[in-house]
């Protein structure tokens, strides 16, 4: 079953998720979801990324019901791998968040390089509640900071995207029905940028961010998963040059 849609419009692909009624992820959804962004920067037509969904919720986190990490390819990426292809792709990626943005699913967000949010939008881990406490605390420490990583870990509460943009974590806040259209024409903007300027604008941005230490940030989501390290980044070896 399809569960991701690859579409490309004016130098824009969007990734969509679409599993009713949550769009929570099993290992198929997050396979698909992973062909589609190798295939994105592959694209040349595709000269900025935008991750969306359908639906109510962008997602409701790991399918419960699902059993995962039965029979997948044995060349499939680790999640920390994965965060790392996004982040390092050499194209401006931008997540439009609806509804909710729960647990696992967060990682699909946190390595673009903009979050737009509904009004409505939500980010939560209920991890902590469900006796695993350490997995996502390195990403959510560098992504929302040391306190409000514990606030979310802690008490599991939902953080509201209007809190979020406030602190600087999220870059707008849309109406829910304005969402999808306002990120797609922002996206289609920056696709008339040019892509060598843009590329370099990125290059620098991340640098200055491994500098300030966020390459090792993967590592230690890597070690909480298996004990097995992982690189956030490699300057110099990046995906999907265009």
């Amino acid at each position: 079953m399809n569960t991701i849609r690859y579409e490309v419009q004016s130098g824009v692909a969007s990734i969509v998720l679409d599993r009713p009624p949550f769009n929570a992820y099993d290992d198929e959804l997050h396979d698909q979801l992973m062909a589609a962004w190798r295939r994105a920067a592959r694209d040349s037509d595709a000269r900025v990324i935008v991750v969306r969904a359908e639906g109510k919720h962008f997602s409701a986190g790991a399918d419960m019901e699902k059993e995962h990490g039965v029979d997948r390819d044995p060349g499939a990426m680790t999640p920390p791998e994965e965060m790392s292809f996004i982040r390092n792709l050499m194209k401006p990626t931008i997540a439009a968040v609806q509804g909710g943005c729960v647990g696992g699913a967060q990682r699909f967000v946190f390595p673009c390089d903009l979050i737009f949010c509904s009004d409505d939008a939500f980010f939560s881990d209920p991890l902590v509640h469900m006796g695993v406490g350490g997995i996502p605390a390195p990403i959510h420490a560098w992504m929302y900071g040391p306190r409000l990583a514990k606030e979310m870990l802690f008490s599991g509460m939902r953080m509201p995207a209007q809190r979020l943009y406030a602190a600087g974590l999220v870059n707008r806040v849309y109406p829910r029905d304005a969402l999808a259209p306002e990120t797609l024409a922002f996206a289609s903007e920056i696709a008339n940028a040019n892509a060598a300027a843009l590329r370099q604008a990125k290059r620098s941005v991340d640098i200055t961010m491994d500098i300030a230490g966020q390459h090792y940030i993967a590592n230690r989501f890597a070690e909480a998963l298996d004990g097995q390290p992982s690189p956030f980044s490699n300057h110099g070896t990046r995906n999907g040059s265009s």
